[in-house]
């Protein structure tokens, strides 16, 4: 009878450890949530509220601007641009750099 006892008792304590192990590892498996959760359309929309874009400016320029707040690939940032223009919120231009002709944006 004693035995029992002693065997439930180390199987109760052998539970807990794992349970407190288990809770370790999934807590720091959680994913850390990003304080600002605007879309890149609304941080390419705040730069042009600052005059960001009373220049014309390419995708490149943009992106490394954007960086500083709202990190991405610089593919999302010129499709951002794209469709900004084609929903007439920013206007196409070009813009000269080293004698090659780039796509620009400007407000």
């Amino acid at each position: 009878m004693e035995n029992n006892i002693k065997i439930n008792e180390i199987l109760k304590n052998h539970e807990q450890r794992i349970s407190a192990l288990e809770g370790d590892l999934v807590k720091t498996n959680v994913a850390k949530v990003v304080k600002d959760k605007k879309p890149l359309s609304d941080h390419v929309l705040a730069l042009r509220s600052t005059g960001f874009f009373s220049s014309p400016r390419t995708a490149e320029e943009t992106h490394k601007k954007l960086m500083r707040k709202y990190p991405c690939e610089p593919d999302r940032v010129s499709m951002a641009l794209l469709r900004l223009a084609d929903k007439r919120l920013l206007r196409k231009a070009s813009k000269v750099i080293d004698r090659k002709k780039y796509k620009a944006y400007t407000w």
